[in-house]
């Protein structure tokens, strides 16, 4: 439980926050600070799923997976992963090089990249 003087630290803060960089700006930073105390529950993890299923289409795609990869594939939402792949698949049909493509899925999996669908 929190104080009288810790609540109003916080609202000096928030206030000189807001003052510097917008109101705007301070309900994004509330919101993002309330998912990472409450991380939404991953619909299916591929621990629950068939996790050899989405490391194979992993490999599939050309990213030679390590302990670690895999530790982070299998921690992730089904959803995620398959999103991570996709980006990486449509980087790839628009001529990019992608010269660590781990790189990129480890990015697209940590930042819940999604496809462009409309490209």
């Amino acid at each position: 439980m929190t104080s009288n003087r810790e609540t109003l630290e916080t609202l000096r803060v928030a206030k000189e926050f807001a003052d510097m960089y917008g109101v705007e700006r301070l309900d994004y930073l509330m919101k993002f600070a309330e998912i990472a105390q409450n991380p939404p529950e991953s619909k299916q993890s591929p621990a629950n799923a068939n996790a050899d299923q989405i490391l194979q289409a992993v490999e599939a795609v050309g990213i030679e997976l390590n302990p670690w990869l895999e530790d982070l594939i299998i921690s992730s939402s089904v959803e995620v992963v398959w999103d991570a792949i996709a980006v990486l698949k449509a980087y790839r049909q628009r001529g990019m090089l992608v010269r660590n493509p781990e790189g990129l899925l480890v990015e697209a999996i940590r930042n819940r990249w999604k496809p462009d669908l409309a490209a």
